[in-house]
Parts: C-alpha cells; structure tokens; sequence
C-alpha cells in the first residue's frame, strides 16, 4: 500500500492541512523543503512574530499585527493576500487556540474555499489541533512521524564526527535502536550526555535519559522488564501460545514467507492471578521494552488534549518497534464509553475510537497485551482483528498452587523443600498468586518479630487461617460471574483443565513413539 506523504497533499491542491507534531522546527524544515522543491513561496505565522519568512530571514520584513480574539481572522486572510499569483505554502504555529472563535471559524471556510484556486495551502503545526466539525470536510490531517533508524544513524555519525570519536559500526546500529521514540532533539541531548559523562556511546546512559523522557508526561512507563516466564505460576496455555507467537514473527524472514504481524492478546479474569506479571515477562522472553500505558493517564481538561495523548501515546509505541505495549486495567478506562456523549462531550468515546482503529490497523510490530479484571467492556474491543486470542485468567488449580507456593518461597529466599508443600497446597484451594504471597510475607513478619527466627510452614498455615480469600469474601460474586461469562462465551482459559492436561500429556508420549518408531525404522 502507498504511503501518502506531505508533499502529495500540498501537490494535490488541499487547502488546509493539520501537521500534527510536537517537533515543530523539524516539521518547518519538512515544510521549507517542499517548498524550495516545487518553487512555492514559503511563509510563517507565530502569535509572537507575525508573518515572517524562515528562508530568508535578514530580507524579510516581519509583520506583526495587535490582535484581539475577534481579528484572528485577519491572519488567513494574509495568507490570500501574500499569495501574489504564486503557490504558497503557509504555516501557522499554535493556531489550535484561535480556530474555534466563531469569527475565525467563519473566515476559515470562506477562505480555505478560496484558496485553493489561489494555490494557498494552509497548514496548522500543532499536537493539540482538533479540526471543528465545520472544517472537517476541508481539512486533511497529517501525523509527522518520529525519527527513523536512518535519521538516527545519520545524526550518530555526524555527532561522532564533530567530536573526533572512533565509533565502530555495530555500535552505531545498536544506539540508533536504543534512541528509538526519541525526537531528534532528545536524542541529541542523550548522545551530548553519553559523551560528555564517558567519551563514548554508552547504551546504559541513552536508555536511562530514553526512559525518563519517555515518562516525563506520564502517558508511558518504560520497563526493561527482568521477570521470567518461570515466575509466572500456572498459566500453560497462554505460554504456549506466548512461545509459538514468539519475537521471530517480527523478523524480515516471517515478512518474506508472508506472516501477518501478531497483534497481541486480551488477558481477562480474576485479579491477583498473573496477568500483570505474565505481561512484563513476555518482554522480557522476547527482549524488547515494555511500555505501560495506563488510559486513564491519558485524560486533560483542556479541548483536544486528551485525543492529543492518545496519539502521542500509541505514536511512541510504534517508534519504539519492536516492542510489548501493555495495555493496563482496560475495563476501568474505557467501562463509560455508552455514556460518554452525555457525561464528558464525547471525549472518552473519541479516545476510545483512536485506540480501536490503531488496534485494528497498525501495520508497527508493536505486540498489545491489554489486562482486565471485568469483561464489561464494549463488544466491539473483543472481537476478532484487534486481538490475536483472549484468554480467561482463572483461579489456580492444585498444580499451580503447588507451582506457585514453590516460586514465592524461593522468591523469599527459602528452600521449598523445607515446607510442607502438599499442606500448603490443600489449605490454599481458591486463593489466588497475590493472596498466597501475602500469607508467606505475613508468616514472614510473625516469624521476624518472634526472635528473629525462620518461618516455618505452620506459620504459613497461621497465616491463612486468619485470611479470607477474595473468591470467598468480597469478591465471590464477580469472580463466579467471570468464570460463568467466559464458560458460556468459549473463552479460552490461560491455564489447562485437569481433562486437558491428561489429554495434551498422552499427545506428548504418542509424538515421542512415534518419533522413536521413526528412528527404528531408519
């Protein structure tokens, strides 16, 4: 599929376009290139400078107008004025503030109409802009996309170069993934740093200052996620799946066979159970970032701001590819979507929107692991094309309990085989992972303040005595709907039933008969 760019728009004879960036300089300088390539004049507008030429800065007389909220209008109409018979390419800085006046609104669809027989191509640099529902049928929105590997690969060299550092190659590959999501402008910052600091590219110093910009807005957390699949207790199902649909689905090779991108995976059900630690250790199986986005961080006050984060949000995701993108507590996020025309002006259901269309066409290997502790969530986030599989994230059964009471006494620096598992086991039916870690930091406590000594099992056993598991209490009623929710929907479960587990274990012993009778007969 042809992939439409700026230059294509402006030829086409649009008269308004949406640059939609937060790296205005370098879209200015996309601009001015244009149009020096097609012989346009080139002109700007700032609230802060007027009208003014960015080419040729010492000739150009800067026009600066006392405007009020009502003239701002007077601005588009200069565009007409300053076409002189020649196309032009004007670009207006922050005029999301303005658009909406209704004077300027008015002006705006007179004018836009005007300008197209005039060759004025209008186009707005902001990340906030929200084109009005009266200039939608003529306005065109354009994403300028972050910096790619070649940019970067471009800026290392130069940056090498200027400071006299010997670089070898690999390295140059491997700190232009590293500075991946980054603008052009960070990633100078990051390289300026690694070299001031240590004389050389240092990955460890970029994806420390990676991180921190990345979080600074608090939209995305970066992970360089440590968890293992061996931690995950239970689960089988999923890691299976997780294993087959591994990272090498990503590569050119699978590109060339034909393989579709994964898309990723909907993991639904009891809280408590893994879901959270299931996401961070597939990361880290596949060694890539893990970025967490939380929606309801996406959430601003101001008009557009939200629909705003939502596309910077999933914008950093994909310059970040490959990577994980967990997807976290979807259910409490986007659970007022019906409501939204009423209770927020639409803004939840906008959000909502943006994220289903990238999830159903994003062509970026970013890998989605969206958690939920309720399936109320609308039908069409569920249906197939957004996600690969959902799962159903259940209670553990006896042998992930027994999985599970292994790995957190060996997480708290114990030796299970000083515990009476089979005990432990029995007494734990319908707890879940983060209740029985809880029981072992309890037991953990009484064990402290009575001397000092080492916890025992019947300090465990104490310890759940005096717990009430949420299946059991509080949360009996929603977890017994989840589990009847996804039985009669066929929703797969995450872990195998003990009739699976049978069945997938003689499928196990017939491959390997029939592998030996292979080898015989040879």
């Amino acid at each position: 599929m042809t992939k439409l760019t700026l230059k294509d728009y402006i030829l086409a004879g649009y008269s308004s376009i949406v640059y939609r960036t937060s790296e205005e300089l370098r879209a200015l300088k996309e601009c001015a290139y244009i149009a020096k390539e097609c012989g346009f004049q080139f002109l700007c507008w700032s609230q802060t400078n007027g009208i003014y030429d960015p080419i040729e800065k010492k000739e150009a007389k800067v026009i600066k107008f006392q405007y009020n909220e009502q003239e701002y209008s007077e601005v588009l109409v200069e565009g007409l004025n300053k076409a002189k018979g020649d196309p032009l390419i004007f670009c207006l800085l922050d005029f999301h503030h303005f658009i909406n006046n209704p004077t300027t609104l008015r002006a705006a669809k007179d004018i836009f109409r005007m300008a197209r027989e005039r060759e004025v191509t209008y186009i707005f640099i902001s990340n906030s802009f929200e084109i009005p529902d009266d200039l939608a049928h003529e306005t065109v929105v354009f994403d300028f996309e972050l910096p790619g590997k070649k940019e970067f690969d471009n800026l290392i060299r130069k940056t090498m170069s200027i400071n006299e550092v010997q670089v070898a190659e690999e390295d140059i590959k491997r700190t232009a993934n590293a500075l991946s999501g980054l603008t052009l402008q960070e990633a100078e910052n990051a390289l300026a740093i690694s070299l001031l600091k240590t004389n050389k590219l240092d990955l460890d110093i970029i994806y420390d200052i990676k991180r921190k910009t990345i979080c600074q807005d608090n939209l995305l957390e970066y992970y360089r996620s440590e968890e293992s699949m061996d931690n995950v207790g239970g689960m089988q199902v999923f890691k299976e799946y997780a294993k087959e649909r591994s990272f090498s689905a990503f590569s050119e090779e699978a590109k060339e066979y034909g393989l579709p991108y994964p898309k990723g995976v909907l993991l639904f059900g009891v809280p408590g159970c893994g879901k959270s630690l299931a996401a961070k250790a597939l990361a880290n199986m596949w060694q890539v970032p893990l970025l967490k986005l939380d929606l309801s961080k996406l959430f601003a006050s101001l008009v557009g701001e939200t629909e705003a984060n939502t596309r910077k949000a999933l914008q950093m995701a994909e310059s970040m590819a490959p990577c994980v993108l967990w997807l976290d507590e979807v259910d409490k996020a986007i659970s007022g979507t019906a409501s939204s025309g009423k209770t927020d002006s639409g803004v939840t259901s906008r959000m909502f929107g943006n994220i289903l269309t990238w999830l159903q066409e994003k062509d970026a290997p970013v890998y989605v692991i969206a958690t939920a502790n309720n399936i109320n969530l609308p039908p069409e986030f569920l249906r197939k094309g957004r996600f690969d599989e959902i799962f159903f994230v259940n209670l553990p059964n006896h042998e992930e309990r027994e999985e599970i009471w292994k790995i957190q006494i060996r997480k708290h620096k114990r030796n299970p085989d000083d515990y009476d598992i089979k005990k432990l086991v029995e007494g734990s039916e319908e707890y879940n992972g983060a209740e029985i870690e809880e029981c072992i930091v309890s037991a953990m406590y009484h064990a402290w303040n009575d001397g000092k000594r080492d916890y025992t099992s019947e300090d465990i056993i104490k310890a759940m005595d005096e717990l009430t598991p949420a299946s059991q209490g509080i949360a009996k009623e929603t977890i017994d709907a989840l589990r009847e929710w996804s039985t009669s929907h066929g929703i797969r479960n995450a872990s195998y039933s003990p009739q699976q587990k049978i069945k997938a274990s003689k499928s196990m012993v017939n491959a390997a008969r029939i592998k030996r009778a292979s080898r015989v007969s040879e």
